[in-house]
């Protein structure tokens, strides 16, 4: 899983970075709203920790632009030192999806993301073993794919890649967030890997839009599978 810290704190941000990648997810640690609204445009996460009180622009604020944009599938965790009734009210109201007062605690702030994980559908959540996008079927025991109930032949990371794909149907994901979800976090790969193995998947499993299915690459952002109309 791909999180973004947003938080101010720069000692608080450092220590719940290391608490989280000993968990073993991928943290992208941002200072302000602003850099992190800004690597949206290129960027993409499985979860967002805002802090509330920040310069500039503010955890309110941010949930208001993501509001804004439409943002509403990736999970949002909000942390702050203010635990009023009002607002926490406020905020899950806005959309936040929890809401945990500092100062953190390690095996709480785990066990919060493995709920609002658990609740959204996300990475780390129960999984069926058989994921269905017809014409294709992929075998998560198996570690198959099949279209027309033929097999397609395919690497161990291009089967990886795949599932990724679809499991994120709709979703425009950037090629460090394909890198560190596929290949894995400190991977020494670049995101050219990236850009090779999409070719390779593309051709494939002929994922093209006279076949019913769109995998564009978004300049200077990242990639999108898509479901469309083959007419």
């Amino acid at each position: 899983m791909r999180i973004a810290l947003v938080d101010d704190d720069i000692h608080l941000a450092q220590t719940v970075k290391i608490w989280l990648e000993q968990a073993g997810f991928d943290v992208v640690h941002y200072a302000n709203g602003r850099d992190f609204t800004s690597a949206l445009r290129k960027e993409s996460f499985d979860l967002y920790i805002l802090d509330w009180m920040m310069p500039e622009l503010d955890g309110e604020q941010i949930l208001h632009w993501l509001n804004e944009q439409n943002e509403h599938s990736t999970p949002v965790i909000f942390v702050t030192q203010r635990d009023s009734e009002e607002d926490v009210a406020r905020i899950l109201n806005l959309g936040a999806d929890d809401y945990i007062t500092k100062p953190l605690r390690e095996k709480e702030l785990l066990a919060r993301i493995a709920a609002v994980t658990r609740r959204s559908g996300g990475a780390g959540s129960n999984q069926k073993e058989i994921l269905e996008y017809p014409p294709f079927r992929i075998n998560l025991n198996s570690h198959t794919l099949l279209k027309h109930d033929e097999v397609i032949k395919l690497t161990q990371k291009e089967f990886e890649l795949v599932t990724f794909m679809f499991k994120n149907l709709g979703r425009l994901l950037s090629r460090g967030h394909i890198l560190s979800s596929v290949w894995g976090h400190g991977s020494e790969f670049t995101t050219r890997t990236v850009d090779t193995h999409i070719s390779r998947i593309r051709k494939k499993l002929d994922l093209l839009p006279e076949h019913g299915w769109r995998l564009s690459a978004i300049y200077h952002q990242g990639y999108r599978l898509e479901q469309v109309d083959p007419e």
